[in-house]
């Protein structure tokens, strides 16, 4: 198991980055207060090193310098000139270095494509750029610092190793979560003492992370890769499944990644924003998305979303729209426009490719949306057939409906391309029901028990994921509810945890199961 990237020639290992965690926290508790930050700088940029090699390395420091130096020039300027000058050249600087890594490829294929309609050709061919890993991660991070320093909601850190303590904070810096630093100073810099009830709580965490990771999602793998990668072959309901176990490989792998990162963070005593609440609990796609990647869709909402709501030019869209179409219709316009706008630029986050774009955005913008609109036809319909929304049977149409729109999007997340994902919605309408019941299912990779060991894990998930629902409504948690059991029983849970990771966990011959499918973007 490895965190790896292509042409950086570093690697860790399931057994290094062990070691690496458990010498780190050893020092980081043993070490005086004073030095812990200067350690867990130091630590993460090594971190960084091993990772992602010296490109990663290199565009992290960058990053970290440009946007402290920055935010201290902009807190010590005495004018809005000086303030904005120092603003928007980080901001440029950075946002630069996310779109010559990231996006011009997407410019080129799109020119390519525009090309092909107008029947003229496109001179400018595909660029052979890597991204660092996780770039998109730790440039909105910063960024979101940088903007905070801008509004006065944040003070500019003065030392620049509390800073890079933060910028660089190494379980973050390959699939996030995208922390705040008005919301992780509270913790990261805070005086502490070696916490037993923390730390084992942690590595509770990072196991459960590593159940979903290696149990669930790499077996889910095996399926989706057989499907998708030969997507000419395959039709009906073999689509539907593959994209259903997509969904699952994918929330397992994202959340996995996100239990190990912040089952790390508590162990160290430094609490990390989470990142996923059940999404597939989700009753509507708005719900959903507040469930679902939650650190990025806080940070579109704060940073793209409002304050294009309050700019001058929307604000005048909006008086032209009620103007023309009237004070109520008139007002959602400006509304819609800026979800738009959010909802591509969440795409475009994602990667830059129209698959993304749609799949991951404008798909959703849609859904949401359309919704909102059609809600009074809805309402009457509810009326007319007298349904009960309170009762479960609602709830769970609602979620099945919701999972259901998702997966549409999950088609083009994980389609080679956008040509690509409508032609295996366009398939997937010719259903064949007996793949379930001819042992079909058994031929796409997976024997038998590996079937069922996925399948099962899926079960343990669901009841985890319930169980997390109804003790939250009781002001408790999992782990929490875990502590106060007895002695016996509470071990058996953990040492089965442990070994369903050793023994059930999915080590393919070839499978490189350290690599997480959201450390790329």
């Amino acid at each position: 198991m490895s965190l790896q990237g292509g042409g950086r020639g570093h690697e860790l290992n399931i057994l290094s980055l062990s070691v690496f965690f458990a010498v780190l926290l050893c020092l980081y508790y043993l070490a005086p207060d004073r030095l812990r930050t200067a350690l867990l700088a130091a630590a993460s940029l090594v971190f960084c090193y091993f990772a992602g090699g010296k490109r990663m390395l290199a565009s992290l420091v960058f990053a970290t310098l440009t946007t402290w130096y920055a935010a201290a020039r902009m807190e010590a300027s005495g004018t809005k000139r000086g303030r904005d000058a120092w603003f928007y050249g980080a901001l440029l600087l950075n946002l630069g270095v996310l779109a010559v890594c990231k996006y011009l490829n997407f410019f080129i294929y799109t020119g390519r494509a525009a090309g092909e309609l107008l029947k003229r050709e496109f001179p400018f061919d595909e660029l052979s750029i890597a991204a660092p890993l996780g770039l998109s991660f730790y440039t909105l991070q910063v960024l979101g610092y940088l903007m905070d320093v801008s509004r006065g909601t944040c003070k500019a850190e003065k030392s620049l190793a509390r800073y890079t303590a933060f910028s660089c904070f190494f379980p973050q810096l390959v699939t996030g979560p995208i922390n705040r630093y008005g919301d992780m100073e509270k913790t990261l810099y805070a005086k502490k003492h070696f916490d037993y009830k923390q730390v084992t709580f942690g590595l509770q965490r990072i196991a459960w992370g590593f159940f979903k990771k290696l149990v669930i999602s790499e077996r889910m793998a095996v399926l989706v890769n057989t499907v998708y990668g030969d997507y000419q072959t395959y039709s009906g309901l073999y689509i539907g499944f593959a994209t259903v176990c997509f969904a699952f490989q994918l929330y397992t792998d994202f959340s996995g990644a996100m239990d190990i990162a912040l089952g790390v963070s508590q162990a160290l005593g430094i609490r990390m924003a989470e990142n996923f609440d059940t999404p597939f609990f989700a009753s509507s796609v708005s719900e959903y998305w507040r469930r679902w990647h939650i650190t990025l869709g806080t940070w579109m909402k704060d940073y793209v979303f409002y304050p294009l709501l309050k700019s001058e030019r929307w604000i005048r869209i909006g008086e032209r729209a009620r103007k023309r179409l009237g004070k109520k219709r008139g007002k959602k316009i400006p509304t819609y426009l800026g979800m738009v706008v959010l909802w591509f630029t969440v795409g475009m986050w994602h990667g830059g490719a129209w698959k993304y774009i749609v799949g991951s955005g404008l798909l959703h913008c849609f859904y949401i949306i359309f919704g909102q609109m059609m809600e009074p036809v809805f309402q009457k319909m509810k009326e007319i057939f007298h349904i009960r929304t309170e009762c479960f049977s609602y709830r769970l149409f609602q979620s099945l409906r919701t999972f259901f729109l998702v997966c549409i999007g999950f088609v083009f997340f994980r389609a080679p391309s956008l040509r690509a994902a409508l032609a295996m919605l366009k398939a997937g309408l010719y259903p064949n029901v007996w793949i379930f019941t001819d042992g079909s299912l058994l031929k796409l990779g997976l024997d038998a028990p590996d079937f069922t060991a996925g399948i099962l894990g899926l079960a343990v998930l669901l009841l985890v994921s319930s169980l997390q629902l109804k003790f939250r409504a009781e002001g408790s948690g999992v782990r929490e509810k875990l502590a106060g059991q007895n002695l016996v029983f509470r071990w058996i849970l953990y040492y089965g945890l442990l070994f369903a990771v050793i023994l059930f966990g999915f080590y393919g011959p070839g499978y490189d199961a350290g690599e997480f499918i959201y450390q790329n973007f």
